[in-house]
């Protein structure tokens, strides 16, 4: 197995989609968002529910692992072969859910894929977790990037990017909250501590401009971008596209928005 390079024919379309509380009642509404988005790989936070998980599968004709945390779960949804899967939420104790995957593209290539939430809410506090929980995960990839292992990182990291504009009257109520028990001020460390480790975040790479200003969280109250896509070791220029769904599906079908990333 090489997992030291992808190969340069290949390319990749990856969704990520926190779908709320595992998402019962809610699998056909969910997976024809995912479809509409053409994805090879899907990353689920809040898979709680494994008949929606096999549901959501079997409607887009994709193999799906699951990784069981403390509290959430997380899955990985693939039309390739997953040759290998690791769920370190399962042997660690932070971050809640943190599941790996490898998955194999048809021209022979390999992506790493990790899938990740992390601790909710905007307190300091939190935040202070989301950084033990970070360290955590650093820790656990940190073999990739040394042997320059191209890798992903997808999910509800519920943290800020530091170029982020947040408008606090389009946040929720209890985002509010926390902005003014900070002194009015968002914690952004996470995501900056993300980037000084070298990984990138992709709606960046293809859209800078409009990066600042796109919110992914919460479908009624737009006002955040706490979901992202990282990549590591893979040239940025070969993200060719970034986005976040804002359907009117995808509206109600969860409280976070659907985010993509097209690799080439």
């Amino acid at each position: 197995m090489c997992l030291g390079r992808i190969d340069a024919s290949s390319f990749m379309r990856i969704v990520s989609y926190n779908i709320l509380d595992g998402g019962l009642g809610r699998a056909d509404p969910l997976a024809e968002i995912i479809e509409a988005q053409r994805a090879d790989v899907v990353v689920l936070i809040e898979a709680d529910n494994g008949d929606v998980v096999e549901r959501i599968a079997k409607r887009l004709d994709m193999e799906s692992i699951i990784g069981q945390g403390r509290q959430h779960t997380a899955a990985v949804l693939s039309r390739w072969a997953m040759v290998e899967s690791i769920n370190h939420g399962a042997v660690h104790d932070k971050p809640d859910c943190l599941l790996e995957a490898t998955i194999r593209a048809p021209g022979g290539g390999e992506w790493i894929m990790g899938a990740v939430h992390l601790r909710a809410r905007a307190l300091e506090a939190d935040e202070a977790e989301r950084e033990r929980e970070l360290a955590v995960l650093l820790g656990i990839f940190e073999s990739h990037r040394r042997a320059g292992r191209p890798h992903l990182l997808a999910g509800d990291f519920n943290s800020n990017s530091p170029i982020q504009r947040i408008d606090v009257e389009k946040v929720k109520r209890t985002t509010r909250e926390a902005w003014q028990a900070n002194g009015k001020q968002i914690p952004r460390r996470v995501v900056q501590k993300l980037l000084e480790a070298g990984y990138v975040d992709t709606l960046v790479a293809a859209h800078p401009e409009a990066a600042p200003v796109a919110a992914s969280f919460t479908t009624q109250h737009p006002g955040q971008r706490v979901d992202y896509i990282f990549v590591h070791g893979i040239d940025t220029r070969r993200v060719q596209d970034a986005w976040i769904e804002q359907d009117r599906l995808a509206k109600y079908a969860s409280d976070h928005f659907p985010i993509g990333v097209e690799i080439v």
